[in-house]
Protein backbone atom coordinates (compact mmCIF):
# COMPACT_ATOMS: atom_id res chain seq x y z
CA UNK A 1 0.00 0.00 0.00
CA UNK A 2 2.91 2.31 0.53
CA UNK A 3 5.48 3.95 -1.71
CA UNK A 4 8.59 5.60 -0.41
CA UNK A 5 11.30 7.52 -2.21
CA UNK A 6 14.97 8.07 -1.45
CA UNK A 7 15.14 11.79 -0.80
CA UNK A 8 16.21 13.31 2.50
CA UNK A 9 13.66 15.62 4.05
CA UNK A 10 15.05 17.68 6.91
CA UNK A 11 12.93 18.81 9.83
CA UNK A 12 13.41 20.29 13.26
CA UNK A 13 11.51 18.13 15.72
CA UNK A 14 11.07 19.12 19.36
CA UNK A 15 9.50 16.07 20.91
CA UNK A 16 7.67 15.43 24.13
CA UNK A 17 8.08 12.12 25.93
CA UNK A 18 6.32 8.99 24.76
CA UNK A 19 5.46 6.11 27.07
CA UNK A 20 7.81 3.23 26.37
CA UNK A 21 7.68 -0.41 27.35
CA UNK A 22 9.75 -3.49 26.83
CA UNK A 23 10.10 -4.78 23.23
CA UNK A 24 7.06 -6.69 22.03
CA UNK A 25 4.65 -5.11 24.48
CA UNK A 26 1.90 -2.68 23.44
CA UNK A 27 2.23 0.95 24.34
CA UNK A 28 0.51 4.24 23.71
CA UNK A 29 1.80 7.64 22.80
CA UNK A 30 0.08 11.00 22.47
CA UNK A 31 2.99 13.37 21.83
CA UNK A 32 2.43 17.01 21.13
CA UNK A 33 5.48 18.18 19.17
CA UNK A 34 6.13 21.90 19.03
CA UNK A 35 5.68 23.38 15.58
CA UNK A 36 8.70 25.28 14.32
CA UNK A 37 6.64 27.74 12.27
CA UNK A 38 4.44 30.51 13.60
CA UNK A 39 0.78 29.58 13.93
CA UNK A 40 -2.32 31.70 13.97
CA UNK A 41 -4.84 31.86 16.78
CA UNK A 42 -6.78 28.71 17.51
CA UNK A 43 -9.83 28.60 15.21
CA UNK A 44 -13.32 28.26 16.62
CA UNK A 45 -15.51 25.27 15.92
CA UNK A 46 -17.59 27.45 13.60
CA UNK A 47 -14.52 28.51 11.64
CA UNK A 48 -13.35 24.90 11.27
CA UNK A 49 -16.82 23.82 10.18
CA UNK A 50 -16.88 26.53 7.53
CA UNK A 51 -13.37 25.65 6.35
CA UNK A 52 -13.98 21.94 5.82
CA UNK A 53 -17.24 22.73 4.00
CA UNK A 54 -15.70 25.33 1.70
CA UNK A 55 -13.97 25.14 -1.68
CA UNK A 56 -10.66 26.66 -2.79
CA UNK A 57 -10.89 30.30 -3.86
CA UNK A 58 -10.12 29.34 -7.45
CA UNK A 59 -9.48 26.36 -9.70
CA UNK A 60 -5.70 26.57 -9.95
CA UNK A 61 -3.39 24.11 -8.24
CA UNK A 62 -1.97 27.02 -6.24
CA UNK A 63 -5.47 27.77 -4.95
CA UNK A 64 -5.86 24.11 -4.04
CA UNK A 65 -2.57 24.07 -2.15
CA UNK A 66 -3.40 27.27 -0.26
CA UNK A 67 -6.78 25.86 0.73
CA UNK A 68 -5.37 22.63 2.14
CA UNK A 69 -2.52 24.37 3.89
CA UNK A 70 -5.17 26.46 5.65
CA UNK A 71 -7.03 23.29 6.65
CA UNK A 72 -3.81 21.72 7.89
CA UNK A 73 -2.94 24.85 9.84
CA UNK A 74 -6.37 24.85 11.50
CA UNK A 75 -5.88 21.20 12.42
CA UNK A 76 -2.49 21.89 14.02
CA UNK A 77 -4.23 23.29 17.11
CA UNK A 78 -5.98 19.99 17.86
CA UNK A 79 -4.92 17.82 20.76
CA UNK A 80 -3.28 14.68 19.36
CA UNK A 81 -5.05 11.37 19.57
CA UNK A 82 -3.50 8.44 21.40
CA UNK A 83 -1.55 6.03 19.22
CA UNK A 84 -1.06 2.42 20.27
CA UNK A 85 1.83 0.42 18.87
CA UNK A 86 4.19 -2.47 19.60
CA UNK A 87 7.94 -2.25 19.10
CA UNK A 88 10.38 -4.91 17.96
CA UNK A 89 13.27 -5.96 20.20
CA UNK A 90 15.96 -3.96 18.40
CA UNK A 91 13.90 -0.85 17.58
CA UNK A 92 15.58 2.32 18.84
CA UNK A 93 13.04 3.84 21.24
CA UNK A 94 14.20 7.43 20.68
CA UNK A 95 13.78 7.01 16.92
CA UNK A 96 10.40 5.36 17.42
CA UNK A 97 9.31 8.31 19.56
CA UNK A 98 10.31 10.68 16.76
CA UNK A 99 8.26 8.74 14.23
CA UNK A 100 5.22 8.51 16.52
CA UNK A 101 5.34 12.24 17.17
CA UNK A 102 5.39 12.99 13.45
CA UNK A 103 2.53 10.61 12.71
CA UNK A 104 0.57 12.24 15.51
CA UNK A 105 1.07 15.62 13.86
CA UNK A 106 0.02 14.42 10.40
CA UNK A 107 -3.13 12.71 11.68
CA UNK A 108 -4.54 15.96 13.03
CA UNK A 109 -5.98 17.05 9.67
CA UNK A 110 -8.25 14.01 9.76
CA UNK A 111 -9.36 14.78 13.30
CA UNK A 112 -11.30 17.65 11.70
CA UNK A 113 -13.36 14.94 9.99
CA UNK A 114 -14.04 13.07 13.21
CA UNK A 115 -11.01 10.82 13.57
CA UNK A 116 -10.79 10.05 17.29
CA UNK A 117 -8.86 6.77 17.39
CA UNK A 118 -7.06 4.39 15.07
CA UNK A 119 -8.20 0.98 13.88
CA UNK A 120 -5.08 -1.04 13.34
CA UNK A 121 -2.51 -3.31 14.90
CA UNK A 122 0.72 -1.36 14.46
CA UNK A 123 4.20 -2.80 14.82
CA UNK A 124 7.31 -0.65 14.63
CA UNK A 125 10.47 -2.70 14.16
CA UNK A 126 14.04 -2.21 13.03
CA UNK A 127 15.57 -3.75 9.93
CA UNK A 128 17.01 -6.45 12.21
CA UNK A 129 13.67 -7.66 13.55
CA UNK A 130 12.49 -9.87 10.66
CA UNK A 131 12.41 -13.17 12.54
CA UNK A 132 10.76 -11.61 15.58
CA UNK A 133 8.14 -9.96 13.36
CA UNK A 134 7.33 -13.22 11.53
CA UNK A 135 6.88 -15.05 14.83
CA UNK A 136 4.81 -12.21 16.30
CA UNK A 137 2.42 -11.90 13.36
CA UNK A 138 2.14 -15.65 12.86
CA UNK A 139 1.20 -16.08 16.51
CA UNK A 140 -1.54 -13.49 16.05
CA UNK A 141 -2.89 -15.11 12.90
CA UNK A 142 -1.36 -18.18 11.19
CA UNK A 143 -2.75 -16.94 7.86
CA UNK A 144 -0.94 -13.60 8.07
CA UNK A 145 0.94 -12.94 4.77
CA UNK A 146 4.44 -12.63 6.19
CA UNK A 147 5.78 -12.55 2.63
CA UNK A 148 5.11 -8.80 2.56
CA UNK A 149 8.50 -8.56 4.30
CA UNK A 150 10.87 -10.38 1.95
CA UNK A 151 14.04 -11.27 3.80
CA UNK A 152 15.87 -12.48 0.68
CA UNK A 153 15.35 -9.31 -1.33
CA UNK A 154 15.47 -7.17 1.83
CA UNK A 155 12.22 -5.45 0.89
CA UNK A 156 9.07 -4.46 2.73
CA UNK A 157 6.22 -3.72 0.36
CA UNK A 158 7.68 -1.33 -2.21
CA UNK A 159 10.65 -0.35 -0.06
CA UNK A 160 14.24 -1.56 0.10
CA UNK A 161 15.22 -1.87 3.75
CA UNK A 162 18.36 -0.54 5.36
CA UNK A 163 19.59 0.97 8.62
CA UNK A 164 18.90 4.54 7.49
CA UNK A 165 15.35 4.21 6.13
CA UNK A 166 11.77 4.55 7.29
CA UNK A 167 9.55 2.07 5.46
CA UNK A 168 6.01 0.89 5.89
CA UNK A 169 3.29 -1.38 4.56
CA UNK A 170 -0.21 -2.22 5.61
CA UNK A 171 -2.83 -4.81 4.81
CA UNK A 172 -6.10 -6.28 5.96
CA UNK A 173 -6.43 -9.87 7.07
CA UNK A 174 -9.88 -11.25 7.80
CA UNK A 175 -11.28 -7.81 8.53
CA UNK A 176 -8.43 -6.63 10.76
CA UNK A 177 -6.04 -3.84 9.77
CA UNK A 178 -2.33 -4.41 10.25
CA UNK A 179 0.54 -1.97 9.80
CA UNK A 180 4.29 -2.42 10.04
CA UNK A 181 6.91 0.29 9.92
CA UNK A 182 10.63 -0.36 9.87
CA UNK A 183 12.60 2.41 11.52
CA UNK A 184 16.24 1.78 10.71
CA UNK A 185 18.79 1.61 13.49
CA UNK A 186 20.58 4.60 11.95
CA UNK A 187 17.46 6.46 10.79
CA UNK A 188 17.50 10.23 11.20
CA UNK A 189 14.97 12.25 9.17
CA UNK A 190 15.14 10.57 5.79
CA UNK A 191 11.69 10.98 4.24
CA UNK A 192 10.00 11.37 7.61
CA UNK A 193 7.71 14.24 6.62
CA UNK A 194 6.25 12.83 3.42
CA UNK A 195 6.21 9.19 4.52
CA UNK A 196 4.31 9.98 7.71
CA UNK A 197 1.91 12.21 5.74
CA UNK A 198 1.26 9.44 3.21
CA UNK A 199 0.88 6.68 5.80
CA UNK A 200 -1.25 8.80 8.15
CA UNK A 201 -3.76 9.05 5.30
CA UNK A 202 -3.95 5.26 5.19
CA UNK A 203 -4.49 5.19 8.97
CA UNK A 204 -7.47 7.51 8.49
CA UNK A 205 -8.76 5.35 5.63
CA UNK A 206 -8.55 2.23 7.79
CA UNK A 207 -11.09 3.83 10.13
CA UNK A 208 -13.52 5.38 7.63
CA UNK A 209 -13.04 3.37 4.44
CA UNK A 210 -10.71 3.37 1.45
CA UNK A 211 -13.31 4.53 -1.06
CA UNK A 212 -15.16 2.92 -3.91
CA UNK A 213 -12.58 3.28 -6.68
CA UNK A 214 -9.27 1.50 -7.26
CA UNK A 215 -7.36 4.80 -7.23
CA UNK A 216 -8.85 6.37 -4.11
CA UNK A 217 -6.66 4.93 -1.32
CA UNK A 218 -3.26 5.64 -2.86
CA UNK A 219 -4.48 8.69 -4.75
CA UNK A 220 -5.60 10.44 -1.58
CA UNK A 221 -2.39 9.56 0.25
CA UNK A 222 -0.35 10.83 -2.71
CA UNK A 223 -2.43 14.02 -2.84
CA UNK A 224 -1.68 14.96 0.77
CA UNK A 225 1.95 13.92 0.42
CA UNK A 226 2.34 16.07 -2.71
CA UNK A 227 0.35 19.14 -1.67
CA UNK A 228 1.40 19.42 1.97
CA UNK A 229 5.00 18.16 1.91
CA UNK A 230 8.17 18.18 -0.12
CA UNK A 231 7.46 14.75 -1.55
CA UNK A 232 9.79 12.09 -2.88
CA UNK A 233 8.60 13.02 -6.37
CA UNK A 234 7.26 16.23 -7.80
CA UNK A 235 3.91 16.44 -9.51
CA UNK A 236 5.65 16.67 -12.88
CA UNK A 237 7.51 13.44 -12.13
CA UNK A 238 4.23 11.79 -11.16
CA UNK A 239 2.70 12.84 -14.47
CA UNK A 240 5.73 11.62 -16.40
CA UNK A 241 5.46 8.21 -14.80
CA UNK A 242 1.74 8.08 -15.58
CA UNK A 243 2.34 9.04 -19.21
CA UNK A 244 4.98 6.34 -19.49
CA UNK A 245 2.87 3.67 -17.78
CA UNK A 246 2.99 0.27 -19.51
CA UNK A 247 -0.82 0.32 -19.33
CA UNK A 248 -0.72 2.96 -22.09
CA UNK A 249 -3.22 5.37 -20.57
CA UNK A 250 -1.66 8.35 -22.35
CA UNK A 251 -2.40 6.72 -25.70
CA UNK A 252 -6.11 6.21 -24.99
CA UNK A 253 -8.84 8.43 -26.31
CA UNK A 254 -10.90 10.29 -23.74
CA UNK A 255 -13.85 7.99 -24.39
CA UNK A 256 -11.75 4.87 -23.74
CA UNK A 257 -10.30 6.42 -20.61
CA UNK A 258 -13.83 7.20 -19.45
CA UNK A 259 -14.86 3.60 -20.03
CA UNK A 260 -12.03 2.31 -17.83
CA UNK A 261 -12.76 4.84 -15.09
CA UNK A 262 -16.48 4.08 -15.15
CA UNK A 263 -15.85 0.33 -14.88
CA UNK A 264 -13.19 0.88 -12.23
CA UNK A 265 -10.67 -0.94 -14.42
CA UNK A 266 -8.28 1.95 -14.92
CA UNK A 267 -5.68 0.69 -12.42
CA UNK A 268 -5.13 -2.61 -14.22
CA UNK A 269 -1.75 -3.30 -15.76
CA UNK A 270 0.38 -1.05 -13.57
CA UNK A 271 0.32 -0.79 -9.78
CA UNK A 272 1.63 2.81 -9.95
CA UNK A 273 -1.57 4.01 -11.63
CA UNK A 274 -3.39 4.01 -8.29
CA UNK A 275 -0.89 6.58 -6.99
CA UNK A 276 -0.41 8.68 -10.11
CA UNK A 277 -3.86 8.81 -11.69
CA UNK A 278 -5.25 8.84 -8.15
CA UNK A 279 -3.48 12.13 -7.48
CA UNK A 280 -5.24 13.69 -10.48
CA UNK A 281 -8.54 12.22 -9.36
CA UNK A 282 -8.26 13.89 -5.98
CA UNK A 283 -7.14 17.17 -7.52
CA UNK A 284 -10.43 17.21 -9.39
CA UNK A 285 -12.50 16.13 -6.37
CA UNK A 286 -10.97 18.59 -3.91
CA UNK A 287 -11.17 21.46 -6.42
CA UNK A 288 -14.89 20.93 -6.92
CA UNK A 289 -16.15 19.48 -3.64
CA UNK A 290 -15.35 20.26 -0.04
CA UNK A 291 -13.01 18.32 2.22
CA UNK A 292 -16.06 17.15 4.17
CA UNK A 293 -18.06 16.11 1.11
CA UNK A 294 -15.19 14.07 -0.32
CA UNK A 295 -14.85 12.42 3.09
CA UNK A 296 -18.54 11.52 3.04
CA UNK A 297 -18.21 10.18 -0.51
CA UNK A 298 -15.26 8.07 0.53
CA UNK A 299 -17.11 6.67 3.55
CA UNK A 300 -20.32 5.86 1.70
CA UNK A 301 -18.66 4.47 -1.43
CA UNK A 302 -16.77 2.05 0.81
CA UNK A 303 -20.13 0.61 1.87
CA UNK A 304 -22.39 1.16 -1.12
CA UNK A 305 -21.93 1.26 -4.87
CA UNK A 306 -20.07 4.20 -6.40
CA UNK A 307 -23.21 5.28 -8.23
CA UNK A 308 -25.38 5.35 -5.12
CA UNK A 309 -22.72 7.12 -3.07
CA UNK A 310 -22.26 9.86 -5.70
CA UNK A 311 -26.00 10.48 -5.85
CA UNK A 312 -26.52 10.53 -2.08
CA UNK A 313 -23.49 12.63 -1.14
CA UNK A 314 -22.89 14.91 -4.14
CA UNK A 315 -26.44 14.86 -5.53
CA UNK A 316 -24.97 14.15 -8.95
CA UNK A 317 -25.36 11.42 -11.51
CA UNK A 318 -22.32 9.12 -11.33
CA UNK A 319 -22.02 9.07 -15.12
CA UNK A 320 -21.59 12.83 -15.11
CA UNK A 321 -18.98 12.74 -12.38
CA UNK A 322 -17.07 10.00 -14.19
CA UNK A 323 -17.09 12.11 -17.36
CA UNK A 324 -15.71 15.10 -15.50
CA UNK A 325 -13.01 12.98 -13.87
CA UNK A 326 -12.03 11.46 -17.22
CA UNK A 327 -11.97 14.86 -18.89
CA UNK A 328 -9.72 16.35 -16.18
CA UNK A 329 -7.34 13.40 -16.18
CA UNK A 330 -7.21 13.26 -20.00
CA UNK A 331 -6.44 16.99 -20.18
CA UNK A 332 -3.66 16.76 -17.59
CA UNK A 333 -2.13 13.75 -19.33
CA UNK A 334 -1.89 15.70 -22.58
CA UNK A 335 -0.67 19.03 -21.25
CA UNK A 336 2.64 20.17 -22.77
Amino acid sequence: MSRFGPLLVGAVLLLTSCSLASPGSPKSGSPNPERTNAVSAQPTDAQISKLIRSLPQGKSRDDLAIHFRAIDEAASHSEPITIDYTTGPTADQSKVAKVIAKFSEKLKVFQLLGLASLNQDWVIASEKDYEWWVDYRSAQDPTFPVGMWNEKSNELGHCRLGPDVLCGAGNEVRGKNYQVNVVGTRFSDRGLEYISRHEATHFYQAVFGYGGRCWMAEGQATFFETYLESSSRSRSEILTRLRESPAGLAQLSESKLLRLISRDEVCQGDSNIAYDLGLLGFEYLYSNFSFLDVHKLQVLSSKKSWGKAVIEVLELDAKGLNRELASYIFTELHQD
